[in-house]
Formats: structure tokens, C-alpha cells, sequence
């Protein structure tokens, strides 16, 4: 088994980000977290209101422009037929509108019924959902269980800043992880990846994460 570590094991550059981190946020976290034992990180949801504005904003393009062009430049057996490469075109864009639908479902009524949020302890980390009946745990570790606190950024193009995604490594009993494909034998360690919908930029998430890591692990 994997044994926990006493540093951080940041990378310089993951160092630098969390320095930036808001100390008004930090400090009511932790404030929370002193008073209460365990806080409580809910979706944000002015995060979820703008993806689902996002998202419905594309769909009604897309609808306004299937509605404005005639149907005859899709058909390959119509005169007025814009040509192959158009109706490709066309798919593509049909595609992206369904894709587009469905993120707004989900932004609009999935999320705010399911209620997704991480709930930080004494004891460890949950990731947790609604459902009728209960909630349901997507990921769970104790602290005593927790290899690494940490996180990786994935590039951008410019003008737009690495995305930071905020994980959790950790190996032992306590550790639970939900997947669409169980594996045929328990990993040794396993990552979780917090949301980026949780209040807050994700390096706040990361330094709050680390604080109490080096505190009770």
C-alpha cells in the first residue's frame, strides 16, 4: 500500500498559483472548518448559471440558422443543394446543437437537483450527489489514506490561462470511487478530480485542500 506523504509535493508553478489564492476565502473555510469540524463545498451557482446560459445561448443560434436556411441546401437531391462539403457542414453543426442541448439540460435541471458537493472533514474528503432516497458518494478517502494533494493544468490557447484541475491520490481502505467500468482488481491508489464548479477558482479548492492535508494527514 501506498504510504502517505508529510509534503505537499507541489510543483514550483503549483507553488506560485496557490500563493495567489483568496485569503478572505481561505480564512472563512477555515474559520467553518474550526467551528464545525467538516465544510461544506457547494456547486457554485453562478458558475452553473453560466454554463447553462452558455449553453442555450449556442442552441438557439444553432435553431435560428437551421431555421433561416432552407432545407433544400441540404438535400442531396434537391437543385438548390449546396454541395457535399456543406452538408457536412450542416451535420456538424447538427451535432454540436445536440451536444449543446444536452449541456443546457444538464446545467438547467440535472445539476441543481442532483446537488453535486465536496465535503471537507476531520475525518477526509467526500464527493457526494442527491438522489431520491439519500445521497450518493462518487469519491470518499480519509486523510490517513491520502497520498497526494495536488493538481494538473492543461494548456490553453491565448489569450486564456492553464486550466487548473484539482486532484485528490490516495490508497486504502476508506477509499471509495465510483466508475462506469469496475476494474477486475483494486488499484493500489486512485485519483479524484474535484469540480471546477466548487465556489471559488480551483487554486482556492488546492491551497484550502493542502492547508488541512498538512494540518490532519
Amino acid at each position: 500500500m501506498m504510504q502517505p506523504q508529510n509534503s505537499t509535493g507541489l510543483s514550483p508553478d503549483l507553488l506560485k498559483d496557490i500563493a495567489k489564492a483568496d485569503p478572505k476565502r481561505l480564512g472563512r473555510w477555515t474559520a467553518e472548518f474550526d467551528r464545525n469540524d467538516h465544510v461544506v463545498l457547494r456547486t457554485s451557482f453562478l458558475k452553473t448559471l453560466g454554463l447553462a446560459v452558455a449553453a442555450w445561448t449556442f442552441v438557439a443560434a444553432l435553431v435560428l440558422m437551421f431555421t433561416v436556411m432552407p432545407l433544400s441546401m441540404w438535400n442531396p437531391f434537391s437543385d438548390d443543394f449546396a454541395g457535399w462539403l456543406q452538408l457536412i457542414f450542416g451535420l456538424l453543426l447538427f451535432l454540436g446543437l445536440i451536444l449543446f442541448a444536452f449541456g443546457g439540460v444538464l446545467w438547467t435541471f440535472v445539476y441543481p437537483l442532483a446537488r453535486p458537493r465536496t465535503i471537507v472533514s476531520r475525518w477526509g474528503v467526500q464527493m457526494v450527489v442527491s438522489k431520491p432516497g439519500g445521497q450518493f458518494t462518487l469519491f470518499k478517502t480519509a486523510w490517513s489514506d491520502v497520498v497526494r494533494v495536488g493538481g494538473s493544468c492543461t494548456p490553453m490557447r491565448w489569450p486564456f490561462p492553464p486550466m487548473l484541475t484539482v486532484t485528490i491520490t490516495a490508497g486504502g481502505h476508506s477509499v471509495e470511487q465510483k466508475t462506469l467500468i469496475r476494474p477486475r482488481r483494486r488499484p493500489e491508489a486512485v485519483t479524484g478530480n474535484m469540480s471546477r464548479l466548487l465556489p471559488g477558482r480551483p487554486r482556492d479548492v488546492l491551497a484550502f485542500l493542502v492547508q488541512i492535508h498538512a494540518t490532519i494527514g
